[in-house]
């Protein structure tokens, strides 16, 4: 697949070297809040700690419960590991459980950012929660990283802002279609413009919604 290899290497920059997984549990939280769509979000209501951040991420699994991605820690749900490499290699930071290999991503893109690597994030882009620069592929539980077809097109269905434990995210959902129609799927994007954090739910479910809410409501920054 095209998006697979031409994201490899930009994560190159983003994840080089790294296999460990973390293993965790969820944590009752909060749930998005929609917003002006053409507003940019300050992502911060408190403010940011990011300047002293280290340039590659940490990923400590002492109590296989939370997992730090650059400034950020968070509480995982139940029964999923934060993978900094997949499964299915070539689809880094994945959240990944028995039966789904890819549930979201959590990605930090300080370096890929910083070396224009990417297309940033953006509610009102083609494909806005991803940041390679080919055409992404269709992920959800009928098609794990690499089975699953090219997507054919994207439509916003929400923007606004959401939180993310004591910040503001850039919020999107989209309905993405796919070449096999029964890989069509909604996903769910927050992104932190300052602290260069992208988490990404692929195939938007309520479950798995509620699921991440409380996942990111969890989350601190250092």
């Amino acid at each position: 697949m095209r998006s697979r290899f031409t994201w490899c290497a930009v994560l190159a920059l983003v994840l080089a070297g790294c296999t460990q997984t973390t293993s965790g549990q969820a944590q009752s939280g909060g749930a998005p809040v929609s917003g002006d769509g053409g507003a940019k979000a300050s992502e911060s209501a408190a403010p940011s700690t990011t300047s002293a951040a280290p340039q590659s991420s940490s990923y400590p699994s002492t109590d296989g419960v939370t997992a730090t991605i650059a400034t950020m820690t968070v509480r995982l749900p139940a029964d999923t590991q934060y993978a900094v490499e997949s499964r299915d290699p070539g689809y880094e930071g994945c959240l990944q459980s028995p039966a789904f290999a890819c549930e979201g991503k959590i990605l930090d893109l300080r370096a890929a950012a910083d070396e224009g690597m990417i297309n940033l994030p953006d509610a009102h882009r083609q494909y806005g929660w991803y940041p390679g620069t080919d055409v992404p592929t269709c992920i959800g539980p009928a098609a794990d990283p690499g089975t699953g077809s090219e997507a054919t097109g994207s439509t916003l269905l929400e923007s606004g802002f959401a939180p993310v434990g004591p910040k503001k995210a850039e919020y999107a959902r989209f309905q993405e279609t796919c070449q096999e129609p029964a890989q069509n799927n909604q996903i769910r994007m927050w992104w932190l413009p300052q602290s260069k954090i992208l988490v990404v739910e692929h195939a938007s479910t309520p479950e798995l919604d509620t699921a991440f809410d409380r996942m990111l409501a969890s989350a601190t920054f250092s």
